[in-house]
């Protein structure tokens, strides 16, 4: 590989020019890498998106097994019931495939009330989450999210 300055003296006419558009990019490349870490950091899902989006994934494959453990108690039991699983899995896998959930939640909800928006390949679901006490799963609705007034 040359050297890209070669024989360059300090009174050398065009150094200073040439220094500088090295450093322009050094610096671009350091300011995107930068930004990238910032965005990585600050920008992910939080707790409920994390959980919606497991749920989600759990019933697009049909098993709520991976999920059964955030549920509560008194909810568990309907995880078991397969033709209502089995009707929720065929009316999420209707939407095609599943590309995640984002949060939008209104201000002023309740404690614990949680709503996502469902991205699907073919469209978006509306999701409602409300956890108990114990951080638990005690409601999850799946539906199409209402229609614009």
């Amino acid at each position: 590989m040359k050297p890209i300055l070669t024989n360059v003296t300090p009174g050398t006419p065009g150094t200073a020019v040439r220094k500088s558009n090295l450093r322009a990019p050094l610096v671009a490349a350091i300011v995107l890498v930068l930004l990238l870490l910032v965005y990585r950091l600050f920008h992910h899902a939080n707790h409920y998106e994390h959980l919606a989006d497991d749920v989600t994934k759990a019933l697009v494959n049909n098993d709520m097994r991976p999920v059964e453990n955030e549920f509560n108690a008194l909810r568990r039991p309907e995880l078991e019931n397969r033709a209502k699983v089995g009707a929720l899995s065929n009316f999420v896998n209707d939407e095609g495939a599943f590309k995640g959930v984002k949060e939008d939640t209104p201000s002023g909800s309740p404690d614990g009330y949680h709503r996502f928006v469902a991205h699907f390949e073919k469209g978006d679901l509306s999701e409602e989450l409300t956890v108990d006490a114990d951080g638990k799963i005690a409601k999850f609705d799946v539906h199409t999210p209402p229609s614009p007034q």
